[in-house]
């Protein structure tokens, strides 16, 4: 049941004297509180006693406890404070150390299995689930092992005076430390448990919702998913409900045992007293003492009810972190280098979740410096041709090698290198215009305004306030659609690789924007291999090859010339299609 837990024990390891410093001060915070009421107790027993004569009262010695009163007073603030400065910097060390470790297990991922989870689901398990562990240390396993040593602590304090009463007492707290956390752990656990998996549901929900807010307010669905938002809090709040009726119920049988414990403890000190005359005023020592130990156990309850929510997301954690990246990189002995950028794809299969065939057999070779066009339908294979060579999705039949070297035989650094990549969809990051740009690189501004004003991107940027210095809106929400897609083409052209890989460059651009762009690609890709993935007919004159694609299967590849030329040629049929007096000019004579 706590198997999950123990990854993140151990990554308690390097802080392991940190923590067990938090530990021994909430110890001496608990024993300096003990030690206060015990005494306070004793003080104040021999203090009526010695003022029932004048020579007792003259006789009585009260600078000495006083002393102890205030020492234990001063103690007990300090070592709370201390304690809670150092169990705070522990725990605020082991939530940095697991979000740093949650982000390396997810880091090697591919983009294919982080989209299986889902943006918003990623972000909670990062945020509300590390969260929800911090009270693993700070919560349940400090208290409970210093609730354990504040029983020997207490039961030795009475002991010193009444050996069996002292062993009374500590046998009493020890049943109350065990038997209340222990109840309230296995009646709050399933609620716990399921408060935990409501509120990341909420939140992740949540979080999809928003981003997606003008849709389901143009389609007015909003007030719909708030009310579904609604419901689920609801849901999530009657087994918060149940579980503050579980705490009064736990609070209930704490105050019953530590009545009963008590009783017991009076009334073996009172026997005491009578029978074997032990002295009168350790009566109240002993209750009091009884009661500032009660003082840790009392917590525990709570703490161990919530164990739920720990462990769901431990678990939920553990499911990110068992994951293994589909794509891996080789070792510095399995490690080619290639030689040029010429592409051979070999027969090339890629099935999605293992079952859905996305490309089936696919043969093409691409020459160093060649312009190449895939066009194909939507669904045809061509997104998942474009992950594969930049290596987000691994083939499950065939090979492809770049300059002869096999792509799975690249480390990462020489992989990365070789391509420069504009996706359909363009991400700006929480960084400057220039950087975003450049991506880490140095590049000198000059070239990034050339690039910039080719694109027609210079009058947006000329009413950027800061200009290349500024920065994006969320989401590159300061840029339109055509705006944002032409951001990131410049990005690519920016980067000087051997191969630049578009995926739709022109989609949603007017026809002079459209020409423009397609004028500075071919301007900036001269020398380099280019292939671009689009479903529309333009500017296919001007690459040196065509790829057709559907349903996953290469249908054919020649010069645009020659598959103009053939009636039968698949291209030659859209062409005809759209516009026969051009699909005739085109041919040629």
């Amino acid at each position: 049941m706590f198997r999950q837990l123990l990854p993140y024990l151990r990554l308690m390891t390097p802080w392991a004297w940190l923590l067990g410093l938090g530990i021994a001060l909430q110890l001496m915070a608990l024993a300096s509180s003990i030690g206060l009421m015990a005494l306070s107790g004793w003080f104040l027993s021999a203090s009526a006693l010695a003022g029932l004569s004048v020579a007792t009262a003259h006789a009585f010695n009260y600078l000495l406890p006083s002393a102890g009163v205030r020492f234990f007073a001063l103690s007990r603030t300090g070592t709370r404070y201390a304690e809670r400065l150092v169990t705070h910097d522990a725990t605020f060390r082991l939530l940095s150390k697991l979000r740093r470790h949650v982000y390396e297990r997810l880091e090697p991922l591919s983009p294919a299995q982080l989209q299986r989870h889902g943006e918003s689901e990623l972000m909670t398990r990062m945020t509300a689930d590390i969260d929800a562990l911090d009270g693993l240390y700070l919560r349940v396993l400090a208290p409970s092992i210093v609730a354990l040593l504040g029983i020997v602590v207490c039961g030795v304090v009475i002991g010193v005076f009444a050996p069996a009463i002292g062993m009374f007492a500590a046998l009493a707290l020890l049943i109350s430390g065990l038997l209340g956390p222990w109840l309230a752990w296995r009646a709050g656990w399933a609620h716990s448990d399921a408060w935990q998996q409501d509120n990341t549901r909420l939140r992740a929900r949540l979080l999809e919702r928003l981003n997606g807010l003008s849709e389901l307010m143009i389609y007015n669905r909003w007030q719909g998913e708030v009310d579904h938002l609604i419901k689920g809090e609801h849901a999530r709040d009657q087994h918060e409900y149940r579980l503050a009726r579980q705490w009064g119920s736990s609070q209930l049988l704490s105050q019953t045992l530590l009545g009963l414990t008590l009783t017991g403890v009076l009334g073996m000190a009172s026997w005491a007293v009578t029978q074997h005359g032990m002295n009168a005023t350790l009566v109240a020592l002993m209750g009091l003492a009884v009661m500032g130990a009660f003082e840790a156990i009392a917590l525990l309850p709570q703490a161990w009810q919530h164990l739920g929510r720990i462990q769901r997301a431990a678990a939920r954690l553990d499911d990110v972190r068992s994951r293994v990246p589909e794509t891996d990189f080789p070792d510095k002995s399995e490690q080619q280098t290639p030689e040029g950028a010429r592409l051979c794809l070999e027969r090339l299969s890629v099935r999605l979740d293992g079952s859905v065939a996305a490309l089936t057999s696919l043969s093409l070779d691409v020459e160093e410096g060649e312009h190449l066009l895939i066009l194909g339908p939507s669904g045809s294979g061509k997104t998942t041709l474009f992950n594969s060579l930049v290596r987000f999705v691994s083939p499950d039949e065939g090979a492809i090698t770049l300059g002869g070297a096999p792509l799975n035989r690249l480390d990462e650094a020489t992989l990365r290198a070789q391509f420069s990549v504009a996706q359909q969809e363009t991400h700006l990051f929480t960084a400057s215009y220039r950087d975003n740009l450049t991506m880490g690189r140095a590049i000198e501004e000059d070239e990034i305004m050339a690039v910039l004003k080719a694109l027609g991107l210079d009058g947006w940027l000329a009413h950027q306030p800061d200009g290349l210095a500024g920065f994006p809106d969320e989401r590159g929400s300061s840029l339109s659609g055509g705006q944002l897609r032409r951001f990131g083409i410049a990005r690519a052209l920016l980067r000087q690789a051997p191969i630049v890989l578009l995926d739709e460059p022109t989609e949603g651009l007017d026809e002079a924007t459209e020409q423009r762009v397609w004028d500075t690609i071919r301007k900036r890709c001269q020398g380099r291999t280019l292939i671009v993935i689009t479903h529309r007919l333009t500017q296919i004159e001007q690459f040196d090859r065509i790829a057709m694609l559907d349903e996953g299967s290469l249908v054919e590849h020649d010069t645009p010339e020659r598959l103009l030329a053939d009636p039968d040629s698949r291209l030659a049929t859209l062409y005809q299609r759209i516009d026969p007096e051009l699909a005739g000019l085109m041919r040629p004579a």
